[in-house]
């Protein structure tokens, strides 16, 4: 175990020799399993935010060509920059076309 020293502002100071007293143990019990229950929430919360997350980056649109977007992250680019060309579908231009119609 290490040993530490700290300043506490009064109200805490309070609390904590207030808290001891009633559960009838060292201030440094109680610092002790406060840290330990923060801990333990943080690692908990930690666990929740993973599960939150799970599943988030599904397919919502179909795939191009059946290529998944992590395969070819390029190709999903340039559908959404022109979609005409990335999808196979030729754009209609003016080249080719006569002039004065």
């Amino acid at each position: 175990m290490h040993r530490l020293q700290i300043s506490l502002p009064r109200p805490q100071f309070r609390y904590l020799a207030d808290q001891a007293r009633r559960e009838g143990v060292s201030m440094a019990e109680i610092l002790r399993r406060l840290i330990r229950r923060e801990a333990e929430t943080r690692s908990l919360r930690t666990v929740e935010s993973y599960r939150e997350i799970i599943g988030i980056g599904q397919e919502r649109e179909p795939l191009i060509g059946n290529i998944p977007v992590s395969e070819q992250p390029d190709l999903y680019i340039a559908e959404q920059a022109a979609p005409d060309f990335a999808s196979g579908r030729k754009a209609q231009t003016s080249r080719g076309r006569k002039r004065g119609r």
